[in-house]
């Protein structure tokens, strides 16, 4: 099985393949293994493939550094995911140009996506940034929420930490290779994060920390939330790229406003009068949109068995990611519409859909 991973690894260290035709690629040809040192003739139905690209993947694969990756792997008890994975985040794969794979430590649960939040903010925070973020992450962790942050000092940390005291899942999204802990400071903290969610990333174990990798991790914190809350942060920090992507993804944008005479209210107040970000008080705010009421007293349902044709018909509507009606969940799953209604009844009654106007039916 982990054989696998070097073929992955190599597609995407080859040079010009981007994001986008790797997704392409190994949605029409499956798993690298099964396509990288072919013949050129191999890849003629790729239109979307250059003739340099088609070079580089018809060379024999090297494997130069995969012994001290697979080592890592190994010592750390990480854990892979790609994009043709039915434990690949649902949720993440919706996003443009996703991860084509995932490396994690901990346990991923598509359910949890359900009702994630991406909590993020400066490293730095004032008096007043410390208190909004302990205040609001503890009644959302409290109330079911799953908190998505990238381990950093700060407002990152307050969030994780606010769902581990809760025994509530969470999420670390590493700007390093995930057997990396860094701020080092944060190992205690990321054990318990591992305990109750995982910590996830996109680079090799082994991969050198730059500076570059901490913005190009903030896609993947929103791209795992259904929306983003920013809580102080200067107009060129992570956290205001952070509220960037998320906007770009379509998810939802909160921000929590502060004062105008600090460096660190900079970007929430800039999202909230340009950006249309969601001003933010306290978790209700935000627990109103997905339907719950009274902060830290009203728990979200856990998520419910399903049986094996009803997660069928879940994933399927899950993976559409929109609005969709009876008769398009018929024409793709194929199941008698007799049994595909009474599904559908079943999973509303579950409260995990929701039937709308016109037969139309969404998550």
């Amino acid at each position: 099985m982990k054989e696998r991973i070097k073929y992955w690894i190599y597609l995407s260290e080859l040079k010009s393949l981007g994001g986008v035709t790797i997704q392409d690629l190994v949605e029409k040809l499956g798993e690298p293994s099964s396509f990288l040192g072919k013949n050129r003739s191999y890849f003629k139905d790729c239109n979307f493939l250059s003739n340099n690209h088609i070079v580089q993947l018809s060379q024999k694969p090297v494997f130069n550094k995969w012994s001290k990756t697979k080592e890592l792997i190994d010592k750390y008890n990480i854990k892979f995911s790609s994009i043709l994975d039915e434990d690949y985040p649902v949720i993440l794969k919706n996003i443009y140009c996703p991860p084509p794979f995932i490396f994690y430590r901990g346990k991923i649960r598509n359910e949890d996506f359900r009702y994630s939040v991406g909590i993020v903010g400066t490293r730095k925070p004032s008096n007043y940034g410390v208190k909004a973020a302990k205040s609001i992450s503890k009644d959302l962790a409290e109330s079911g929420f799953t908190i998505v942050s990238g381990l950093a000092h700060g407002i990152d940390s307050i969030a994780h930490t606010a769902a581990v005291e809760t025994k509530s899942r969470t999420y670390a999204v590493m700007g390093t290779g995930c057997e990396t802990i860094h701020p080092v400071k944060n190992r205690y903290l990321a054990e318990k994060i591992i305990d109750n969610g995982a910590l996830i990333s996109e680079f090799v174990p082994g991969y050198p920390v730059t500076r570059g990798n901490f913005p190009k991790r903030n896609r993947i914190i929103s791209g795992l939330s259904k929306a983003t809350l920013i809580i102080e942060g200067n107009r060129k920090s992570g956290a205001l790229i952070t509220g960037k992507f998320a906007l770009e993804q379509n998810r939802e944008v909160y921000a929590v406003p502060g004062d105008v005479f600090r460096p660190q209210a900079e970007g929430p107040n800039y999202l909230i009068q340009n950006s249309g970000a969601k001003l933010v008080t306290s978790a209700s705010d935000i627990m109103e949109d997905f339907g719950i009421l009274e902060s830290g007293t009203q728990q979200l349902q856990a998520f419910p068995e399903l049986t094996e044709d009803e997660s069928t018909v879940y994933k399927l509507i899950e993976k559409e990611n929109r609005e969709i009606t009876v008769d398009e969940i018929y024409m793709i799953s194929r199941i008698p519409i007799s049994g595909l209604l009474s599904i559908i009844t079943e999973l509303d009654m579950k409260g995990v859909i929701r039937r709308l106007p016109g037969n139309k039916i969404s998550l």
